[in-house]
């Protein structure tokens, strides 16, 4: 092993154990991290507010003090609200008791059938217990509920106060971190941005506020959303007469937060409450149908628009991290498994070290659509490669497909075909799936379309692979290889010079202006018109000269020959055509003798001489 390898094993090794420190201290460190998230969580929440009132004169203290007053009255409002419904709701607790049992025994009975009328009369005939002192039937023992109605008010009271301790306890916490929080959000700020990005503050800044602007914007369009889910539930379920329903408005609202189990547990508890309401089925059929119309509404409609890419997160990660925080801290995991897989995604966008975790969770793709046209077209995966094709082409023109997709594809499978890493099989796949894409999106309109796959022309088969998608353009095309018998200056002629990417640029040219209408024709030097060809050289009325050879080599002693046949009859415009993938060049060289009326270094700029509408 030498020592690049060892290296780079040390540094595998290490972020192995720093991962695994990390894990075990989210894990082990609960109790205390919990309290901690939230209250940065909500003091991130309430942190324009401050910035908004300290607009007004006031200071740091003064403001976070003040958003802190408002937010208790505010929940001290909704509290007073809720405990007035719920008293309500306690009187007629009796009513609805009867209304549920007697729909609990009828769905038991639809269901069970025979089977839960012989369950209520084994239950009948079952025989009463026994008094052990006087040997008579007598009433059963008590049950545990029935044992401590016979408590003091003072052990009922403390029993109470123990199951309230722990969340109170937590709560308690949570205020005064995020006392703290809001009152110092300044200092912090500046010492976090000094922890993180050391002596480079601009990197640690972008990166803090990247994160500041995504968090703001989920955290302000989701509680739009819930707020509005909230009304507009309260509203409806007021109309079809639910009882309480501020209460189950504020319930989906507020569960709304956590997501997968928040909403329909919600849902659950009102749907149980129309059922105990009335002896029928009318009010718990509406609520339930209200309820899930909702959600289906703000889930797929409201949402996707509202948030957009905002957070920066593929769905795929957003299911993972909230399985992942939900095993990790439960409940308050999953309220907070967005943000906190939010930051991470900023992390590594940010830190080269992280860029790991960008590329995992972010909504960034992962392959350009060139990759992904190069990595289909190998295994033959012709289905997605048509699919990300149309949806391209929805928004763009074939040429820009061509210039962005295709071409830089090509120039991928090019490199790595020179260094022999596609087999043969590969190369049969991408032959196949690239002749049936290309007529597929790009056919000749004059030529019949024939349905089921054929086999590519044998010109396929060898190295000329632009020369055999010519072949099978013109495979039953009424427009055959020479531009005889057409009207004057009608024809476009691409000219290519011998190379494999120069027949293919201009065949993919050929296949654009023919998908528009337009006559155009591929020749190579080999078949290029001689000056006898003078019917010819009249129907030509823009030739494309594909690539630029050396102008001392033989193949530019052939082009220079051509062009001047061109030229003889003064009547075709000579354009030069120099596709541009990477950074390549694409003005010609000083001092070379070629006249050209102008040059064009995409297809997408070729068209616009043709047909200056398609621009």
């Amino acid at each position: 092993m030498n020592d690049t390898d060892r290296s780079r094993s040390e540094t595998l090794a290490l972020r192995i154990l720093a991962s695994a420190a990390i894990l075990g201290l989210i894990v082990l460190g609960r109790d205390v991290l919990v309290p901690i998230a939230l209250a940065a969580m909500a003091a991130f929440v309430l942190a324009p507010v401050v910035r908004q009132i300290r607009r007004l004169g006031l200071g740091q203290s003064g403001a976070s003090l003040l958003t802190l007053g408002l937010v208790a009255l505010l929940a001290a409002g909704v509290a007073v609200v809720l405990a007035l419904q719920l008293v309500s709701l306690s009187n007629d607790l009796p009513r609805y008791q009867t209304h549920l049992q007697g729909k609990v025994q009828a769905v038991r009975h639809l269901s069970l059938g025979p089977l839960g009328a012989l369950g209520d009369l084994g239950l009948r005939l079952a025989p009463a217990p026994m008094d052990a002192q006087t040997g008579m039937p007598g009433a059963p023992d008590a049950t545990p509920g029935e044992a401590t109605t016979g408590q003091s008010p003072m052990s009922l009271l403390t029993h109470v106060l123990a199951g309230l301790w722990g969340p109170l306890g937590t709560i308690g916490v949570v205020a005064l971190v995020l006392i703290f929080l809001l009152l110092e959000q300044d200092a912090l700020r500046d010492r976090l941005l000094r922890l993180a990005g050391g002596q480079d503050l601009r990197a640690a800044t972008v990166a803090f506020d990247d994160a500041a602007q995504r968090l703001s914007r989920y955290f302000a369009s989701q509680f739009a959303v819930n707020a509005g889910v909230g009304i507009v539930t309260g509203v409806l379920l007021a109309a079809i007469g639910l009882p309480q329903p501020a209460v189950w408005a504020v319930l989906a609202a507020l569960l709304r937060f956590v997501p997968y189990v928040g909403y329909p547990a919600a849902a659950l508890a009102a749907t149980a409450m129309a059922a105990a309401a009335e002896p029928g089925w009318g009010l718990t059929g509406s609520t339930l149908l209200i309820l899930a119309v909702v959600e289906l509404v703000a889930a797929n409609a409201i949402e996707p628009h509202l948030y957009g890419h905002s957070t920066g997160l593929s769905p795929f990660s957003v299911v993972v991290s909230a399985i992942f925080w939900g095993a990790v801290w439960g409940p308050v995991g999953l309220l907070m498994s967005t943000p906190l897989t939010l930051c991470l995604v900023v992390a590594g966008r940010h830190v080269p070290a992280l860029s790991f975790l960008d590329l995992l969770l972010g909504d960034t793709p992962a392959l350009t659509l060139a990759q992904r046209f190069y990595q289909r077209s190998i295994t033959g995966n012709l289905v997605e490669i048509v699919a990300d094709a149309q949806t391209y082409l929805k928004k763009h023109p074939l040429a820009r497909y061509f210039d962005q997709v295709a071409l830089p594809a090509f120039e991928l499978a090019r490199i790595d075909f020179e260094a022999g890493l596609i087999s043969g099989s590969q190369q049969s796949k991408a032959r196949a799936a690239v002749h049936e894409l290309f007529d597929t999106i790009a056919g000749d309109p004059s030529r019949p379309r024939r349905r089921g796959r054929r086999r590519p022309p044998s010109a396929l088969d060898g190295g000329h692979f632009g020369l055999g998608l010519r072949q099978a353009r013109l495979q039953g095309s009424e427009r055959h290889a020479t531009p005889e018998h057409a009207p004057r200056g009608s024809v476009t002629l691409c000219l290519s010079t011998g190379s494999i990417g120069s027949e293919l640029a201009a065949e993919l040219l050929v296949r654009v202006l023919c998908h528009q209408g337009l006559d155009a024709r591929h020749f190579t030097l080999d078949e290029c018109v001689t000056p006898k060809d003078e019917e010819a050289l009249d129907a030509l009325g823009l030739v494309f000269l594909v690539e630029l050879p050396d102008a001392d080599s033989p193949q530019g002693h052939r082009v220079l020959q051509a062009l001047g046949v061109i030229r003889q009859r003064g009547l075709a415009r000579l354009v030069l055509l120099r596709p541009r993938i990477g950074n390549g060049d694409t003005a010609p060289p000083p001092g070379a003798p070629w006249h050209f009326d102008a040059s064009a270094d995409s297809l997408e700029a070729a068209v616009a001489w043709v047909d200056p509408k398609a621009h």
